[in-house]
């Protein structure tokens, strides 16, 4: 395994990567009630959101992994890692703004947001950008990567170049059916004439 495969952009998404992570064990909510105080993690606050991120996570550090050993994947996955990156930067966004809700049987709920949701928004969009920078030193396109999901024979040119099929000559036409084929070389032998007397044999 060499990093040193790794682009630019494939190193920062995976530095964020491993980093959220980690965040998600960290507080990203303080919860303070009648009865006490406690703190939740990303995976105590969310119901499906951790996954998400999770998933990220999983899908950005093995396209690294599999990057740095050399491994062939026929799929743009940078393209994939900037748009998990995105989605999972707007969800915790989204809970940044709208903190989420806790069910209890008992108590006054007062849901804070402490460091983790911040750190975890960062390290998210850091996971987005290198996604994006990757796809733009790979010269990768998202219209590439729907191309290239899309599968053969779905257009012109599909599984290839666009358009490769119509440059494809058409075959020759096929040789006449009857007939003698002119010589290869010289000009032909003029044609016998078609009536008139025959020259005399002789003379008078």
């Amino acid at each position: 395994m060499d990093v040193n495969r790794l682009t630019q952009g494939e190193k920062i998404a995976a530095g964020s990567a491993i980093a959220l992570f980690i965040i998600m064990f960290l507080k990203w909510y303080g919860v303070d009630e009648a009865g006490g105080a406690g703190d939740l993690s990303a995976w105590d606050a969310f119901d499906f959101i951790d996954l998400i991120l999770l998933l990220t996570v999983i899908v950005t550090v093995g396209a690294a992994a599999a990057k740095a050993s050399a491994n062939r994947i026929d799929f743009p996955l940078s393209t994939a890692i900037a748009v998990l990156g995105g989605l999972s930067t707007l969800l915790v966004l989204f809970r940044l703004i709208v903190t989420p809700d806790i069910d209890v049987i008992v108590g006054e709920i007062d849901l804070s947001r402490s460091y983790g949701v911040f750190l975890g928004l960062i390290a998210a969009a850091g996971i987005a950008y290198g996604g994006w920078r990757a796809m733009d030193e790979e010269g990768t396109t998202f219209q590439d990567a729907a191309d290239r999901f899309s599968g053969p024979g779905d257009g012109p040119g599909a599984g290839g170049d666009p358009g490769s099929r119509a440059a494809t000559p058409p075959p020759p036409p096929p040789p006449p059916s009857g007939g003698t084929p002119p010589p290869s070389g010289g000009t032909p032998p003029p044609p016998p004439p078609s009536g008139g007397n025959p020259p005399p044999s002789g003379g008078a």
